[in-house]
């Protein structure tokens, strides 16, 4: 998964992560910045026009104000863009739009007291799946299906790995605007050096060897994989156990972590520590220890989104120059890693639900969401298959390898449909450190493998059966 609960160096808050939201009665794993930056004044749309004055209204809106929430996406400019087009769509649709960016720290309680004063926005904006899946089971949220078929047929279409996540039976809730993962980070000169080639590991396999030749302690470790009791261990580790093949539950959503391949890629992790290719100290680390590490020199590579792009080009041109972002190195089942997405959904207590459709559609114009995408930088990659093909994504090599990511791409509740009792035990999964605690019994603790793993199991067993999910 998108490693960072708070994404070190800008401030970024993490993709993926997930169960975000006190509504899913899970704990909140936040999308808040260390730091945070006072929310925006509210972006409100001039007075409405007389109808038919502006150019490009489309009819569908009753004229009804309409309210948005956001997510900031810790780039301004970027906000104020978004909040632009917004009053483009209403000048143009007879409509009064206000904008809200809510700060990041905040919103989980601001818009779980709205819903229960049953006063939410018209349209809100969701940083992860798991919320949408649990509004709608609430029956919360519009059905967006049509919004879906306009939208997901443009440019190449969405990403495959989106397409369940927003569906509950044949109905979809949620509109997809953004992509994002983890991918490797690598330091090219340190690949050359050992390889004669600048080309990343392809393979796990690979990527030991590649850090054996690299790994110079104390000054350099060459894989700086998080072992901390944190989100980013849960997320490190769970795309080990993805790529050999292992995964946190079934195709019918019940526990399935007792496995052999489980156990085959905390075998691989503790073999890293053994050799000494980990930092010794990765197992106190926080989530910002990885970004730390790389943006010191002090790690060849690491997993992470890409904030630390965003910090090298703010701050270590030099770095940036000498590094790249590349897939997950394949394990014994393949080239997996955890993506996300940001979306926008309707309330279903909007008294105008049309316009709020037809605003969502306008949003997501291609040409729109790239100037969009230009704004707020390397943070959120195209929703669109195709928006990749833009210069601004083809000048930057270190985005070279992001498509080839996104396909391989997975969230948390793989290989399993939407459910919204499993999405809530997955978050208190998350919340509780399950698998952090299972690797640091291995690292820290001394105990076996297979040992730690039925503990972790056991543990996420009893989890499930407390939200009634299947087990």
């Amino acid at each position: 998964m998108a490693q960072d609960q708070y994404d070190n160096g800008r401030g970024l808050p993490r993709r993926r992560d997930f169960l975000r939201f006190v509504g899913l009665g899970a704990g909140v794993l936040l999308a808040a910045a260390c730091s945070q930056a006072p929310a925006p004044t509210p972006t409100t749309a001039p007075a409405p026009a007389a109808a038919g004055a502006a150019s490009g209204g489309t009819g569908k809106s009753n004229g009804t104000k309409l309210t948005i929430w956001g997510w900031q996406s810790f780039t301004p400019d970027g906000d104020k863009l978004l909040g632009d087009q917004m009053q483009q769509w209403g000048s143009a649709n007879n409509t009064q739009v206000e904008y809200v960016v809510v700060e990041n720290a905040q919103f989980p309680q601001k818009l779980a007291a709205a819903i229960e004063a049953k006063a939410p926005p018209d349209v809100v904006m969701l940083t992860a799946a798991s919320n949408v899946v649990d509004y709608a089971s609430r029956n919360l949220l519009v059905d967006v299906s049509d919004v879906w078929k306009a939208t997901s047929a443009q440019s190449g279409g969405f990403w495959s790995f989106v397409e369940p996540l927003y569906r509950i039976g044949s109905s979809y809730y949620g509109i997809p605007f953004e992509a994002d993962s983890s991918p490797l980070f690598a330091r090219t000169d340190l690949i050359k050096q050992a390889s004669g080639s600048t080309d990343p590991p392809k393979t796990l396999d690979d990527l030991t060897a590649m850090c054996q030749k690299i790994n110079n302690p104390p000054d350099l470790y060459a894989f700086g994989f998080t072992l901390g009791r944190t989100p980013d261990c849960f997320g490190n580790t769970l795309a080990i156990i993805w790529n050999d093949g292992g995964a946190l539950v079934d195709k019918e959503g019940k526990v399935a972590l007792n496995s052999p391949e489980t156990i085959s890629a905390m075998n691989r992790i503790k073999g890293w520590w053994d050799s000494k290719i980990i930092p010794p100290d990765s197992p106190t680390w926080d989530d910002t220890g990885n970004n730390a590490a790389f943006q010191k020199k002090q790690a060849a590579f690491v997993l992470n989104p890409p904030s630390i792009y965003g910090w090298m080009v703010d701050n270590d041109k030099d770095l940036l120059n000498n590094s790249t972002m590349a897939p997950m190195p394949a394990g014994k089942s393949g080239s997996y890693s955890s993506s996300g997405s940001w979306s926008w959904s309707i309330f279903q207590s909007s008294k105008n639900v049309d316009g709020g459709k037809d605003l969502i559609n306008y949003l997501m114009d291609p040409a729109r969401l790239q100037a969009l995408y230009s704004k707020v930088g390397g943070r959120w990659y195209p929703i669109y298959q195709n928006g990749t093909k833009d210069e601004f994504w083809t000048s930057k090599p270190q985005f070279e390898f992001y498509p080839d990511l996104l396909k391989g791409g997975r969230d948390v509740s793989y290989p399993a449909a939407p459910d919204a009792n499993m999405f809530a035990a997955l978050g208190e999964v998350q919340t509780r450190l399950i698998i952090p605690d299972m690797v640091q019994n291995v690292i820290v603790k001394g105990m076996g493998v297979p040992e730690s793993v039925q503990q972790a199991n056991d543990a996420m067993v009893e989890v499930f059966k407390a939200h009634g999910a299947n087990t």
